[in-house]
């Protein structure tokens, strides 16, 4: 749908105006696009279009989030090792990781600030949905996330809601996939044990929505989509039917 937009781009200034454009969702949905939906964005330091989801709905004051991963029936197997975490796999119609390298570019997009270019703040919103239908999004408006040679580090803070299940801690650490393991756990290999790429701590397992795919009804465990503010939340240890993660740029501040 959307790639007729870019194909339309027939001179070098259209193309540079499209790429002003579609930087992130947050700018296109300022640009007045505001279906949720598949779209194109440039990836200024990849030099090249790249597709997300854009979900212009998400319950929150803020509109116009990139996701970069989501997960919704189990068609995708997430059981997979560093390199196809760094490229992305999935489809974004349905389950997806965007990619380490993706997300770290997207996370700098750059934007003029008195003349100079500077990364916009991004925060980062975590959208659940249980098998019981319970739904909560957390918002968090302090994203930093480290290149390659930091494999990838995230740390996650300051968060924007004030349930307990926004409260689960979500300070994470150094990327991990099962056949490269960088967590802080000398005695395990968490990724290998619970099947998954992820920012593992030293003790493995508090958020992890990279897990396997539960089955319907099941219950919440270390084993599955995991999220260690939830039965709180929900009044239940009903299992995550639905999980995305999603980037906003904010166009009102700069670092």
């Amino acid at each position: 749908m959307y790639a007729d937009f870019v194909d339309s781009a027939e001179t070098a200034q259209e193309f540079g105006n499209l790429v002003g454009l579609l930087k992130e969702c947050t700018s296109i949905y300022a640009s007045g696009l505001t279906s949720s939906g598949i779209y194109p964005i440039w990836l200024k330091e990849r030099f090249q279009f790249t597709y997300v989801y854009c979900d212009m709905e998400l319950v929150s004051t803020k509109k116009g989030w990139t996701t970069i991963q989501r997960r919704m029936n189990g068609e995708v197997n997430f059981n997979r090792g560093w390199n196809d975490y760094v490229r992305g796999f999935g489809n974004p119609q349905s389950e997806y990781w965007l990619g380490l390298e993706n997300i770290y570019r997207l996370s700098r997009q750059a934007t003029y600030s008195r003349g100079f270019l500077s990364p916009k703040p991004v925060e980062i919103g975590f959208d659940l949905e249980d098998w019981d239908g319970v739904k909560g999004f957390a918002e968090y408006t302090f994203f930093k996330y480290e290149p390659k040679e930091f494999n990838y580090h995230l740390n996650v803070a300051g968060r924007n809601t004030s349930n307990c299940f926004s409260m689960a801690p979500v300070y994470f650490g150094l990327f991990s996939t099962p056949d490269v393991d960088n967590d802080n756990d000398d005695s395990r290999h968490c990724a290998r044990e619970f099947k998954s790429g992820w920012w593992f701590n030293r003790y493995c397992d508090e958020v992890n929505l990279n897990q396997p795919y539960p089955k319907y009804k099941q219950d919440m465990t270390y084993y599955n989509m995991f999220w260690e503010g939830w039965p709180c939340f929900s009044g239940t240890d009903t299992a995550l039917r639905f999980v995305s993660m999603n980037l906003y740029h904010n166009h009102n501040e700069q670092n």
